[in-house]
């Protein structure tokens, strides 16, 4: 009998000891990483309460800095562009980004807003059929649908035409794109890849992801902002059910800092390099002043956590946000309850169901203390995909990152800071209208409910 014990008992026996002695390695260099507390804390948490679960999933998604991608991919570096000196206007934290290395906004640049996809799929179409030079392309998500094969189709007759055209794929984001369209997409003479693949060897990649939505044409106009490469986003025609987002063509000095940002993702994720750009951007494309912030894991600042921190605690009449996601860690929840106690008009636009169900769970508890702290918060009766911080009557932030700790700190991301009055008021304009279609936050929840947001919150700093 006893030996009978020791037989099934020494590979449970075995297993626990490995697991534990695996659990005090990893919290070991968990505890070494300069991290908030509350996510080593809530990491920690997994890890000992449910050890086959957390180890692995730490493995997979806890890394968020790696030294061996930031020894390949290098430190993303940007040049000052034209028109950035004598601006017009002065920059919110200059000095933080001056010494965070981002280089300074540039005046002379052009910026229409797409307020609606049929806007963006418009000139998306038109851009691609007037490059004269190269095309290229950088999305997280690219559906094989309607519009995922329009866009790919008409790159592909560019590529056959003899454009250089280049096609940069989130490994993850744009799985369900057709790898048969990819395939001709290539035979026609268009360059694709993957960024960041998905591989069982290299688990703690898997969760960094390329945010990013860039679309460049001849290096002089840009497409960028929150959309990505499916109906949900954009189209030839209205859908009910498209999602509301906030995309914009960019012209001017400000592109060169977006070609800046597409070569050195490329270069990373390919053997072969991009020759420099054949053409320069217009020195005076309009009177837009426009700096380009990027954040992720190729930068060893958190630059772009820093300045929204940073301009949380500088607003004085208005801090106006607008996110699908909205799971902030505790320093940028606290610094928006501030906002709010002082007095400043703080409003928070999410969707009513963002389609996820554990981030709209973790969202709860900050959005009812923010609500009791006074300011507003309004959930749109749509899905709404737009990434908006504005500050005053000061800057307009809109890009690819949510207000969650995913995009600050883990994602690569890419905002557009804009600072010039018509641009500023041209973004109010689009959050007021995304107010008029929304409702205040009143409902009120159970202490079931408010159990399981607590845990969702708990455990917010690992989603």
């Amino acid at each position: 009998m006893a030996w009978t014990i020791f037989t099934y008992g020494a590979p449970v026996q075995l297993a626990f000891i490995l697991s534990s002695i695996m659990a005090m390695v990893v919290t070991a260099s968990l505890v070494r990483k300069r991290r908030a507390p509350a996510t080593t804390f809530a990491w920690i948490l997994v890890m000992v309460l449910l050890p086959p679960i957390g180890i692995p999933l730490y493995l997979f998604f806890g890394d968020r800095k790696l030294s061996t991608l930031q020894r390949k991919k290098g430190a993303l570096k940007m040049s000052a562009v034209a028109g950035s000196m004598q601006l017009p206007v002065s920059p919110v934290g200059e000095e933080l980004l001056a010494n965070l290395g981002i280089p300074p906004a540039s005046t002379g640049n052009g910026l229409k807003l797409h307020l609606t996809g049929e806007d963006a799929f418009a000139d998306m179409i038109a851009e691609i059929d007037g490059a004269k030079r190269r095309i290229h392309f950088q999305t997280y998500e690219m559906r094989n649908d309607a519009v995922g094969k329009a866009i790919l189709d008409r790159l592909t007759a560019r590529a056959k035409e003899g454009l250089e055209v280049r096609l940069l794929l989130d490994a993850l984001g744009a799985f369900r794109m057709s790898r048969f369209a990819l395939w001709r997409f290539k035979r026609a003479g268009g360059r694709y890849n993957w960024f960041l693949r998905v591989w069982p060897l290299l688990p703690a990649r898997s969760n960094l992801r390329n945010h990013r939505k860039i679309y460049l044409f001849d290096d002089e106009r840009v497409i960028a902002g929150g959309r990505n490469l499916s109906t949900d986003y954009l189209g030839p025609v209205p859908r009910k059910a498209r999602w509301a987002d906030l995309s914009f063509l960019l012209t001017g000095p400000a592109v060169t800092n977006y070609a800046e940002i597409f070569t050195a993702d490329w270069n990373y994720a390919n053997k072969d390099s991009i020759a420099p750009a054949p053409g320069e951007p217009s020195a005076q494309a309009g009177d837009a002043v426009v700096q380009v912030l990027p954040a992720g894991p190729d930068m060893a600042l958190d630059a772009l956590y820093e300045f929204t921190l940073t301009t949380l605690y500088e607003a004085r009449k208005r801090l106006w946000i607008v996110t699908p996601y909205f799971v902030p860690d505790t320093t940028l929840a606290e610094a928006l309850r501030i906002a709010a106690v002082r007095g400043v008009d703080v409003r928070i636009i999410v969707p009513d169901d963002s389609l996820q169900r554990i981030t709209d769970l973790a969202r709860g508890p900050y959005l009812r203390d923010l609500g009791e702290a006074g300011a507003k918060i309004l959930l749109h009766k749509g899905m709404v995909h737009s990434k908006i911080v504005l500050i005053d009557d000061r800057l307009a932030m809109v890009g690819s990152a949510n207000f969650d700790q995913r995009s600050m700190f883990l994602n690569f991301e890419v905002m557009s800071l804009m600072y010039s009055p018509a641009e500023i008021t041209a973004v109010a304009g689009y959050v007021e209208g995304l107010a008029a279609q929304s409702k205040p936050n009143g409902v009120k929840v159970t202490a079931t409910r408010d159990t399981i947001e607590g845990i969702a919150r708990l455990i917010s700093p690992v989603l």
